[in-house]
């Protein structure tokens, strides 16, 4: 049979007319992610994962036998699988092989990671017990403010499986414990209980308790918009501005009118009348924030009889920082905040290669050549008063630009930082996603060293002045810092006597 022209047209524009009905089909209506992963797929996740851990995570390579050891335990999983295997569980198993990396920023997030999995309230720890507070920053039992059970089971046991996912570092950080708590799915399976919808706190006043029934909430919905704030006690002189996420022009101008304020305070210099500034929120580099800052506090400011004496720092770098090597790195991808160590001035170069920083001596490491990162310059002549202390709060809940701050204002001499010891995930971060389960993988790409040599990522911050959580919501904040401030002052008179 021949055919004719007009048929072979057809049938050629018919051809056509499916592809591109499938290939709009898969635009539009992308492969659907499974919850029920049968042996091949589980396999292919697994391999996917062990793979990029290799190529990418910055803790496997500084210590090889992590790598080592995930890669035996993932693949007794792949042998002990059989049939089929939801995702929620492999979810938790990757989860705890990203513990053995000992990365602060590691973590596993299931493809619907707005199921109902978070307990609905806060719990705190004051230094002896727990407590269980509303989003609103409330008791939700005034009566009975003590959290003693979870689902039956003590706290403190709640408190041990949280450990077994924080880097060494942070397993005793109450802040830690508390966000691992809150995703209380997780810790059921390491615990052996089953997961509900539900969960039933018990609450003490120390003799007697009570028990509330609690349906658990959307992950999405417990991350309400922080709005800058300014907290301030009834018979405390102490304001703590917490920032948002974002710091817009208008978040900008309340604290320069806070800040005028502070220095026309009859106490200019106390501790008791100081400002502190929550940065937690902090997650992403704040152009607008790091420049009001460097404003007003990156400048040694002193009198010397004819105004301002403007000491601007000797040194450029804040730290420095190693990407992880891998097959196909680019130069051209790293971010533009890292520039390569000559940038810097010869002296500068000279004195971070005899520190360490030498990148002739590490062309056979599986790290890039060093990098810094500069501190934030303003050539603005300062406008506050000498003697003005402010404060930046972080705990273990500060990571990534809020730890960048927190890092450049060490070198501040008007700026302490307050709180707790931060995370310790300074680095850029690493993210993919497993095709069949759709499972979000984060882990550092990248360590971060200080200037001197002392290794940031997975140790964190120390803050000058060490206050736990629950402090802050004291109404004798200001006693307790001057406290602090008097202490800290003194043995820094002690250590400097002949």
């Amino acid at each position: 049979m021949t055919l004719s022209y007009k048929s072979i047209f057809g049938a050629f524009t018919l051809v056509i007319s499916l592809s591109a009905a499938l290939l709009s089909y898969q635009l539009f209506f992308p492969k659907q992610i499974k919850t029920e992963l049968n042996h091949r797929q589980y396999q292919q996740d697994l391999l996917m994962f062990l793979e990029a851990t290799k190529q990418h995570s910055a803790f496997a390579a500084i210590e090889p036998q992590r790598l080592i050891t995930i890669t035996e335990t993932a693949s007794r999983l792949m042998l002990e699988a059989s049939g089929f295997n939801h995702s929620t569980l492999l979810q938790q198993q990757l989860q705890q092989l990203l513990s053995q990396l000992n990365d602060p920023a590691a973590i596993a997030l299931a493809h619907n990671s707005t199921s109902l999995e978070m307990l609905p309230f806060e719990p705190i720890f004051d230094g002896q017990n727990w407590q269980a507070f509303t989003p609103q920053g409330r008791l939700m039992e005034p009566d009975f403010p003590y959290l003693s059970h979870i689902d039956g089971i003590p706290i403190s046991r709640w408190v041990q499986a949280s450990q077994h996912y924080l880097t060494n570092a942070l397993k005793h950080s109450s802040v830690a414990q508390a966000t691992w708590i809150k995703q209380i799915g997780q810790l059921r399976a390491e615990i052996g209980l089953r997961a509900s919808n539900e969960s039933v706190i018990t609450l003490s006043d120390g003799e007697t308790s009570v028990q509330r029934s609690l349906s658990l909430v959307q992950h999405n919905k417990l991350q309400t918009k922080v709005p800058v704030k300014q907290d301030k006690a009834s018979t405390s002189q102490a304001q703590i501005f917490r920032l948002p996420s974002q710091v817009d022009a208008e978040t900008l101008l309340s604290l320069t009118h806070q800040l005028t304020s502070q220095q026309a305070d009859d106490h200019i210099g106390s501790p008791s009348s100081a400002l502190i500034i929550d940065i937690r929120e902090i997650k992403q580099p704040q152009q607008q924030l790091t420049a009001w800052l460097s404003k007003h506090f990156s400048h040694a400011v002193g009198n010397d009889g004819d105004g301002y004496v403007d000491n601007k720092f000797k040194h450029q770098a804040i730290a420095v920082l190693q990407y992880k090597r891998f097959a196909t790195a680019r130069a051209d991808r790293i971010a533009s905040q890292y520039p390569p160590m000559e940038q810097l001035s010869f002296f500068e170069q000279i004195e971070l290669n005899n520190r360490g920083f030498d990148n002739d001596l590490i062309q056979d490491s599986p790290f890039s050549d060093y990098l810094i990162r500069k501190r934030p310059t303003f050539d603005e002549a300062p406008t506050t008063v000498a003697g003005l202390q402010v404060f930046l709060r972080i705990d273990a809940s500060c990571e990534q630009e809020c730890e960048w701050l927190a890092l450049a204002s060490k070198q501040w001499p008007q700026v302490s930082l307050i709180g707790e010891t931060s995370r310790g995930s300074l680095s850029p971060l690493h993210r993919f996603t497993l095709p069949n389960s759709g499972i979000k993988i984060q882990f550092s790409s990248a360590l971060v060293y200080e200037t001197n040599g002392q290794l940031l990522s997975g140790v964190g911050i120390d803050p000058e002045l060490q206050l736990q959580q629950q402090a802050f919501r004291k109404h004798n904040i200001d006693e307790l810092i001057t406290e602090k401030w008097l202490a800290k002052t003194s043995t820094a008179n002690i250590n400097r006597a002949p």
